[in-house]
């Protein structure tokens, strides 16, 4: 196993040892979270704090280009470059910052005062989540180029240990509330705020310790490197826009057709998606860095390897979880939240299947990107998600029901793959037929048999804990021997069985 698949390896076992125990304490946080704040607080914390998260997109959008111009740099070995590039994302953040608390303070005030529905005894509440979520994003997004510096040098467990505190302390957070006696939705969003600070503080101190000559903060201007990377963020801007108004621009249409308690059941369903996202990222976050330096460095043949088995890894490791949670939803529920809201098994199972498609699109993503080739690619496939809003304002206002929002996104995911497709044979040669054997076929075969013998075994127990834990048990020692045998290449079972040998060795 060469070098860089050991570091993929340790990096992968970082990530998910942090995932495994980020589950847990995030499952068991919202179950408290919900039952000390409630129905209706809980589902204005989710529309008002998604006000700001539409804002994200920016963020997000500079952390990728970051995280491209870095891996890039670090990749060639050109520091000098690399600092550079870090001081001209620095001022870039500095002016987004000025302009974005401006602009989200104004548009969220209207918002929350004049447009969402929110009980008129809960307004002010509602105005303090708002000021307190605002801060807390301008926090988190200066602290986002040290994060991408992390990344870029693949510091994958100083990564994850971030990850990691940041659920403990939103743990520690949700057990003061649950006994405080005043207003637990304000003070809930306080809590959140001094989390982002301490995350933010961290992360600076870290890269200042060990990155200190790659960070060191210096007036640098370069205008064909400033332009380069406005250029870049521009066109990612419009494609993590399209991702935000899927997700809360959704939010909050369901908010003005229905009331408060609809938006609760999305809260819910979502973190059960942003659960799985970080089961994705834990995989995606320690290949990725290795894309962007293949295509850097033009090795095309490692780059679409292991595009190729990013793919379908990824998608296995997240069908370990789903099997069960799409066949048993609504007993899960009963134990993790006990009583919730209305539609919420149905949100989320239909998020679920959102997220599986989602996955498959992440290394391609990231192949295409890393070229700088972006323009049309994040046009094509952002214009695909945009149009989950306006379809979707079309079925409800014509009286459809809450939950065909997401039926919409799951045809729209599936659209935009088929889009991402066409743009690695545009700009890779991609053959379409070996990523249709490789990867579409491997990965529907372990699917089909997954859901089927799981399905099952289901119909063999009754909703009981123990009967739970062994169809559990059953499902996922089930899928894993279908991904084996049915969904790896013969390269990646020896890879594999290296790994459990020297384990196993160890032990």
């Amino acid at each position: 196993m060469n070098s860089n698949n050991k570091r993929i390896a340790k990096n992968s076992a970082f990530l998910y040892v942090q995932m495994a125990i980020r589950i847990v304490v995030s499952l068991y946080t919202t179950r408290i979270i919900l039952h000390a704040l409630g129905a209706e607080d809980f589902g204005i914390k989710n529309v008002v704090g998604g006000i700001v998260t539409m804002f994200v997109f920016i963020s997000d959008t500079m952390s990728s280009a970051s995280q491209r111009f870095f891996a890039c740099e670090v990749g060639l070995g050109n520091k000098t470059k690399l600092n550079q590039y870090f001081n001209t994302t620095i001022m870039c953040y500095l002016l987004l910052c000025t302009l974005l608390f401006v602009v989200v303070e104004i548009v969220g005030y209207w918002f929350v005062n004049y447009k969402l529905i929110i009980p008129v005894n809960r307004l002010v509440a509602a105005n303090w989540v708002l000021q307190f979520s605002i801060i807390a994003f301008i926090v988190r997004m200066m602290s986002v180029p040290f994060g991408a510096m992390i990344i870029a040098y693949e510091r994958i467990a100083i990564f994850a240990l971030v990850g990691l505190m940041d659920s403990l302390l939103t743990l520690a957070a949700a057990f003061f509330i649950q006994s405080y006696g005043g207003d637990r939705l304000i003070v809930y969003a306080l809590f959140l705020l001094s989390l982002a600070v301490v995350n933010a503080l961290f992360c600076m101190v870290y890269c200042r310790v060990r990155f200190q000559d790659d960070v060191k903060i210096k007036f640098f201007w370069n205008k064909p490197m400033f332009i380069e990377m406005v250029s870049y963020s521009g066109w990612s801007l419009f494609w993590t826009l399209a991702n935000v108004i899927r997700s809360q621009g959704l939010n909050i249409l369901l908010n003005v057709f229905f009331m408060p308690v609809v938006n609760a059941a999305r809260g819910i369903a979502y973190q059960v998606n942003n659960v799985l996202n970080q089961f994705t990222n834990s995989f995606y976050q320690a290949v990725r860095p290795q894309l962007t330096k293949a295509t850097a460095r033009g090795e095309k043949e490692q780059m679409m390897n292991l595009m190729f088995s990013s793919s379908r890894i990824s998608f296995y490791l997240l069908l370990l979880v789903t099997v069960p949670l799409l066949l048993k939803a609504p007993y899960i529920l009963f134990l993790w939240l006990g009583e919730t809201p209305q539609y919420t098994a149905t949100f989320m199972r239909l998020v679920i299947m959102v997220a599986m498609i989602d996955s498959i699109g992440h290394p391609p993503t990231t192949a295409v990107c890393a070229t700088g080739k972006i323009k049309w690619y994040h046009i094509s496939v952002g214009t695909i998600l945009i149009l989950n809003l306006p379809i979707s304002y079309f079925l409800l206002y014509e009286g459809g029901k809450p939950y065909s929002v997401f039926m919409v996104s799951i045809v729209m995911s599936l659209i935009a793959q088929v889009v991402r497709i066409c743009f690695m044979k545009s700009i890779h040669r991609m053959n379409i037929l070996a990523y249709c054997k490789e990867v579409v076929v491997r990965i529907f075969i372990v699917m089909v048999l997954s859901f089927g013998f799981s399905y099952y075994v289901s119909t063999l127990f009754t909703d009981s804990f123990i009967s739970f834990c062994l169809f559990t048990l059953i499902s996922c020692i089930t899928t894993s021997a279908f991904s084996y045998y049915w969904g790896l290449r013969q390269s990646e079972k020896e890879v594999i069985n290296k790994v459990v040998y020297r384990i196993l060795k160890k032990v």
